[in-house]
């Protein structure tokens, strides 16, 4: 219980990050603590206990993801604004800000998973290069490379987007 209520937050914007849908990300969550359940015996503490949740996170999200259990994308029920963020918003500011976010969304699903995977562990979790690389079992050279190419293709997906005005 103490695992998941210091854990769990993190764990599901590892996964949405990954899957892009708030049930497949809420169901990854769970499966990720069932997992962390049964391997804690195995865990040596020969990385940070945060690295081992994360690895286990990161796998089974691309393991959802390769499977072909995924869920639609679009979602009518996202809550990603709670009450106390609309309050003070135009309606026009929140259309603005949620078509934003529709178009990062598929920007991110053009991504190959480990480059997803790396740039939401960078710019959503906040980690070092080297925590990455522990988490992902790689190099730190290989998440720069990764950290580099996702950031170019999201740059290049979306300059065409706003260059074309294409309706993604």
């Amino acid at each position: 219980k103490e695992l998941f209520d210091l854990y769990h937050k993190k764990v599901y914007r590892i996964a949405y990050g990954i899957v892009r849908n708030r049930e497949d990300a809420l169901d990854i969550v769970q499966e990720v603590f069932i997992k962390l359940f049964r391997s804690l015996k195995n865990f040596k503490g020969e990385s940070n206990l945060y690295t081992y949740i994360y690895r286990i996170a990161m796998n089974t999200a691309i393991d959802h993801v390769r499977s072909g259990k995924r869920k639609s994308t679009f979602n009518y029920d996202n809550n990603l604004y709670q009450l106390s963020d609309i309050n003070g918003k135009r309606p026009d500011s929140l259309l603005y800000e949620k078509e934003l976010e529709d178009i990062l969304d598929r920007a991110l699903n053009q991504l190959p998973e480990e480059q997803k995977a790396t740039l939401v562990f960078r710019e959503i979790e906040g980690l070092s290069y080297e925590e990455i690389a522990e988490v992902m079992g790689c190099s730190v050279g290989t998440v720069m490379s990764r950290l580099h190419y996702g950031r170019k293709r999201l740059r290049n997906f979306l300059k065409v987007y706003l260059k074309l005005g294409k309706n993604i």
